[in-house]
């Protein structure tokens, strides 16, 4: 009676990575079912997903009306090289 009991899980990457697509979010769901009882308990989570931070130089001056080059920075926190991606 009144017991709490906790369970870990890790989901990897490789788990969660086939689901993600486009989004930069994750929705768990769990679910427990009481054996006495029959009773069904269910529980959803929206777990955002951190994007890394992109760090910008200027290369130049900027001046109005003139291009200003820029350096863009980032790492990719990901166990894959990145494709398709655009700035």
């Amino acid at each position: 009676p009144r017991a709490e009991d906790t369970v870990t899980m890790t989901v990897s990457y490789a788990e969660y990575q086939p689901h993600v697509g486009d989004q930069d979010a994750l929705k768990l769901t769990v679910a427990a079912a009481v054996q006495e009882t029959g009773q069904v308990l269910a529980k959803e989570l929206l777990v955002r997903l951190h994007t890394p931070e992109l760090t910008l130089t200027l290369l130049g001056p900027a001046v109005v009306g003139q291009e200003v080059p820029v350096q863009v920075v980032f790492q990719n926190p990901l166990p894959e090289p990145l494709s398709r991606a655009s700035l």
